[in-house]
């Protein structure tokens, strides 16, 4: 029975490392010089956390008086163990808490991208009469960005950066899901304030494999293109000069003229790697320049998909910074 249960357990670890590399080797996007379609389009995006975020620490109303567990927990921490076992979602931690025995519970933590124990007793809630630790929990990381390009089989990459989330930053994800997006509105940047674009959520179009600090990586249902394929560049074809800057941010697949100042050496991934300005009229009376919803917006230099907008200047929304599509092959 032991031979057994050990076989079982080795085929499984090997089936699991396999479809791992499938799935790598399905969005992993070594796609210099092959063809894409541009992107250019809005898509939102909910993430699940592999594990919980510990959102807020407050404090639990007992028959003593008011309890906290701030000095165990932080606003931030990322639960990802609970009594040895991996975390599914907030209500199972809820659940879990306020349906024991109130005995002391074993927590795994992520705290700083370090992982740390910790063991905390649950405090008896005077109103409920019910478990509580005191704290408020989030299972998932949502933004909206602009898709960079899609391959034939629907892989895409977007964003150029990662999704964070606001109090734990960038979080480990289990998966996620990608939604069409309608823009409801578009907020002028200006000198010294952030410009952003407004979307409804639709429906859901698509899977998410990755979110790392260089873009997000997935997968589309049934992507219908409206352009034409082209051939995803390398950083060695990016020059000063003249190029494009693809967006629907007006409702049609426009491409907008813009300059690129600088082309930065770089020998490892990083989000800043083209300095640009908008040139194009069009764009810049109807955002202002670069707004917070094109992080992704594709680049196009001599007829190649050579980077993707990711950051704006505050002080200049007409001048901002890309990623090379080199770095957005690894997300």
């Amino acid at each position: 029975m032991r031979i057994c249960n050990r076989v079982c357990i080795v085929l499984a670890a090997v089936i699991a490392v396999l479809i791992s590399y499938i799935r790598e080797e399905a969005v992993s996007v070594s796609a210099i010089g092959k063809l894409a379609y541009p992107g250019g389009f809005q898509i939102a995006m909910i993430l699940d956390v592999d594990g919980v975020v510990i959102d807020d620490v407050g404090v639990v109303k007992t028959s003593a008086g008011s309890a906290s567990l701030a000095n165990k927990l932080k606003r931030g921490d990322i639960i990802i163990a609970f009594d040895g076992k991996r975390v599914g979602d907030s209500a199972e931690i809820v659940s879990a808490i306020s349906q024991g025995t109130g005995d002391k519970i074993a927590l795994t933590l992520l705290r700083n991208g370090k992982e740390i124990d910790v063991s905390v007793t649950p405090y008896i809630e005077h109103d409920s009469g019910l478990f509580r630790l005191g704290i408020y929990l989030r299972d998932t990381v949502s933004g909206i960005g602009t898709v960079t390009y899609v391959k034939e089989n629907g892989y895409f990459a977007a964003l150029g950066h990662s999704i964070e989330d606001s109090v734990a930053g960038v979080v480990p994800i289990s998966g996620g899901k990608a939604y069409s997006c309608e823009i409801s509105g578009i907020v002028k940047g200006k000198k010294g304030e952030a410009g952003e674009i407004r979307a409804n959520v639709k429906e859901q179009i698509g899977e998410i494999y990755c979110n790392s600090s260089v873009g997000v990586v997935g997968r589309f249902y049934d992507y219908k293109p409206t352009e034409e394929l082209i051939t995803i560049g390398s950083r060695s074809d990016v020059i000063p000069g003249k190029a494009y800057l693809v967006s629907e941010i007006s409702g049609e697949s426009i491409y907008y003229e813009i300059d690129i100042i600088r082309a930065l050496p770089q020998g490892e991934p990083a989000a800043k790697g083209i300095f640009i300005r908008i040139t194009d009229r069009r764009l810049l009376e109807k955002s202002g320049g670069i707004v917070q919803g094109m992080s992704g917006s594709p680049i196009i230099l001599n007829g190649k998909i050579v980077g993707a907008v990711t950051h704006v200047l505050i002080n200049d929304p007409t001048k901002g910074y890309g990623i090379y599509i080199d770095w957005m092959q690894s997300a």
